[in-house]
């Protein structure tokens, strides 16, 4: 059962102890938890009725602990991730084995996002791992666009709601509310898979 909206100290404990939060963020709200925890991935799963072999989003505080999920990166795709980041942009790439093996595509590769918020990235540096992310529905329903109606929905099966203290995030218009961009880092150039709210980055 959902504890409420939580302080971002009893969030990032929740989190590191295994629980599944419904998050605000500068894009969708969702359902996160660590990505190394199987069983709160599990979790995630049921909630949302997902057949395991789809891959989950990351997100991570910062370039650098986004290096606890990802493979080795050569300089130009680094130099292309620190562009995008923080910032409204999700890129594929390697997966590491640090991750939980349901949120890595078979391919072995990750779409990982560092957010713009500030507070939302000083909820994961605190957790200390990033968190899979990923939208608040079930699957093959239109993802809810804000905390409310993401707490309707599963308010009862979750640990607590965490709102970032920049974003109101049922007070902004829904056109905001869309997923990030998806960009394909395995290739070069990048490949945009999905467009999102901000036009990528050009590649050097």
């Amino acid at each position: 059962m959902a504890q409420g909206f939580l302080s971002l100290e009893d969030a990032a404990g929740l989190l590191r102890s295994g629980g599944v939060l419904v998050l605000g963020t500068d894009t969708l709200p969702g359902l996160h938890c660590r990505a190394d925890d199987e069983k709160a991935v599990d979790r995630i799963m049921a909630m949302k009725g997902r057949a395991a072999g789809h891959s989950f989003g990351v997100i991570a505080g910062s370039a650098e602990q986004a290096k606890l999920v990802s493979g080795p990166l050569d300089e130009r795709a680094a130099a292309y991730c620190r562009r995008c980041w923080p910032g409204p942009f999700s890129l594929i790439l390697p997966a590491s084995g640090s991750l939980c093996t349901k949120v890595a595509s078979e391919t072995g590769t990750v779409a990982v996002r560092v957010p713009a918020v500030t507070s939302l990235r000083t909820l994961l540096l605190e957790v200390g791992f990033p968190l899979v992310s990923t939208s608040a529905n079930l699957t093959g329903n239109a993802p809810h666009a804000t905390l409310a109606g993401a707490y309707l929905e599963f308010g009862h099966c979750i640990d607590g709601v965490w709102q970032p203290s920049e974003i109101k995030t049922d007070e902004r218009p829904k056109k905001i509310a869309i997923p990030s961009s998806l960009i394909d880092l395995s290739c070069w150039p990048p490949k945009v898979l999905r467009k999102g709210s901000q036009d990528p980055p050009p590649a050097d």
